[in-house]
């Protein structure tokens, strides 16, 4: 069972969010031998298919964790595949996770993802329309506005222009949307991950109403570990996370700027020198995320920020790196 709450920003303030992934057959680009180059669910995705009635159970089960306690909650639901993809959910099962959702007071925002391709206007529409008084976003995998960086370093099979057209049709039929960029994918450098990243906000601007940043870890079986264990690939620097983060705040205040740093502080996960600082900026970017208040990722004591910087500046690619 795979569910769990941690501090989260609930629909533009503090609050709790309720993470749940839903045992379905997972994406369908995987299941035909096409997944994202830094995806894990082939390998973790269920075994057993689990059928429409147990999943409706199970979201029962896990709401149980917030039924009756004060909010405001968010509940976010991930099936390592699109949520709007009917070969993972029946439309009447959504329909039955909706309607037990627009009855919890306490629940404020309802977030899914999707896939670009199939994000349709009567799916997006009939959910809308049964908590037209709750925050609802379609969050969409963009990962980067660059076509070619989609292509070669990601492998998505989405395109910008596909992006815009789901982004448009959410919107259409009264959801928000929420864009996931991947900070720094393989072949890049720090330097050009920063660049990327920048870009891809400013020109997904106009059809986002929530950013959320994931800085790149480094999951079992993809061809991300195995660059990895080939010192070819390191995750980004922490430091290069909080550059993106106060910067796109910055640019555009009136959106939401989200990041959970996965595995802060690891080798696998996103690190400056591996000190035990790197837990300190990583828990930081967690409390901004939640408050959206630039001073928790602003004062940060900045260890290990000037060999960053040397990297940065002289846009040194990671086999180049003498240490990581």
């Amino acid at each position: 069972m795979t569910y769990w709450t941690s501090e989260d920003n609930v629909a533009g303030k503090p609050g709790r969010a309720l993470f749940v992934i839903l045992p379905t057959i997972g994406c369908y680009r995987f299941r035909i031998g096409k997944a994202c180059y830094m995806c894990s669910y082939p390998a973790s995705a269920p075994k057993l298919k689990w059928s429409q009635e147990a999943i409706v159970d199970y979201i029962h089960e896990a709401l149980s964790k917030i039924e009756g306690k004060k909010g405001p909650f968010a509940v976010r639901m991930f099936t390592s595949g699109s949520f709007l993809d009917n070969g993972e959910l029946k439309s009447e099962t959504r329909r039955k996770i909706f309607e037990i959702l627009s009855k919890m007071d306490n629940v404020e925002e309802i977030v899914i993802e999707s896939r670009s391709e199939l994000v349709r206007y009567g799916a997006v529409k009939e959910l809308a329309e049964i908590v037209p008084d709750k925050h609802f976003e379609v969050a969409i995998g963009l990962e980067t506005a660059s076509d070619d960086v989609a292509d070669v370093s990601i492998n998505k099979g989405n395109t910008f222009s596909e992006f815009v057209r789901a982004s448009e049709i959410a919107r259409k039929a009264g959801a928000k949307v929420k864009t996931y960029l991947l900070l720094k994918p393989i072949f890049l450098g720090e330097r050009d991950g920063i660049r990327d990243a920048k870009e891809s906000i400013a020109k997904a601007e106009p059809y986002t109403d929530t950013f959320s940043i994931n800085i790149t870890d480094i999951q079992k079986g993809t061809l991300y570990e195995r660059l990895w264990e080939k010192k070819e690939y390191r995750p980004p620097w922490l430091w290069s996370a909080v550059e993106v983060l106060i910067w796109a705040k910055k640019k555009f205040p009136d959106k939401r700027i989200l990041s959970d740093p996965v595995g802060a502080g690891s080798p696998r996960g996103p690190h400056n020198c591996l000190t035990d600082y790197d837990r300190v900026i990583g828990n930081a970017i967690k409390k901004f995320s939640a408050t959206q208040d630039l001073s928790h990722i602003e004062n940060l004591i900045p260890e290990c920020r000037d060999r960053w910087s040397y990297i940065v500046e002289n846009g040194l690619l990671d086999w180049q790196l003498v240490t990581w």
